[in-house]
């Protein structure tokens, strides 16, 4: 599949969007996936927007979103209940089919499920058409979510053709990397107890590659206190990797 220019330099910029480190946000709130980087996955996947969605589906609250035309909020924006008729209508349409299948990975288009003719028909793109926020086409990629969460991000295009197979493989190519960047957001989030002189250290030489033995050298100390201090600094920062630490330490503070 070739690319061409343009989606080759998209591809570009998103990998260089990725690599940016995550900001730091108050404890517990998690920034959505940022609008540069939605508007690149537009150009990537021509459509009229890109819209990231995090919905607390048990407690029926949106709990966070932004969009490729700028601009995002965060759970602090939203109140519980205020879009019932929305989550009263979210089950029986093919926006809750991760939901209700367990297949998180697989991307989706609406013919998918659907005629474009029933699809305008159903009671929840009535609801949507109320308020003017109504489209004809909708590419849905499923990302991983914490319990009771559902993570998305949605193409949408208000009128013309459903997006191709080719389109959907450039959707399914990029899935990974937008699962990590929010993992990336989450870790972020989290309130972090400042590593030690020592650890902080140790932590360095993790990052630039070194193995437990090689650190151990460099720092005179055995390869047993190497694993028992990072298992410290995991405890401290929250994480469960080596890669989650290094990425921790590369975020900037507050």
């Amino acid at each position: 599949m070739g690319l061409g220019k343009t989606r080759a330099n998209a591809l570009t910029e998103f990998v260089d969007l990725l690599r940016a480190a995550p900001p730091r946000t108050k404890p517990g709130v998690t920034v959505p996936l940022e609008p540069d980087l939605l508007a690149v996955l537009g150009r990537l996947v021509p459509c009229d927007a890109v819209v990231y969605n995090d919905k607390a589906i048990h407690r029926r609250t949106h709990w966070a979103e932004s969009v490729s035309l700028g601009g995002y909020a965060t759970q602090d924006d939203f109140v519980d209940g205020e879009d019932d008729l929305f989550f009263d209508l979210y089950w029986g349409s093919y926006c809750s089919h991760p939901e209700r299948t367990g297949d998180f990975e697989s991307v989706v288009v609406g013919t998918d499920f659907c005629s474009l003719r029933k699809d305008r028909a159903s009671p929840m793109h009535v609801l949507l058409r109320a308020e003017g926020a109504a489209f004809d086409r909708m590419m849905l990629v499923p990302l991983t979510s914490p319990p009771g969460h559902s993570r998305r991000v949605r193409f949408v295009r208000a009128r013309g053709r459903e997006f191709s197979d080719s389109e959907r493989a450039l959707a399914t190519l990029v899935r990974p990397h937008l699962v990590a960047r929010m993992r990336a957001l989450d870790l972020a989030s989290r309130p972090v107890t400042p590593l030690t002189d020592r650890q902080r250290q140790l932590l360095t030489l993790v990052a630039d590659g070194y193995s437990n033995q090689q650190a151990a050298r460099t720092l005179g100390i055995s390869a047993l206190t190497v694993r028992s201090h990072l298992e410290q600094i995991y405890a401290r920062l929250g994480v469960h990797s080596r890669t989650e630490a290094v990425a921790a330490l590369r975020t900037p503070g507050p």
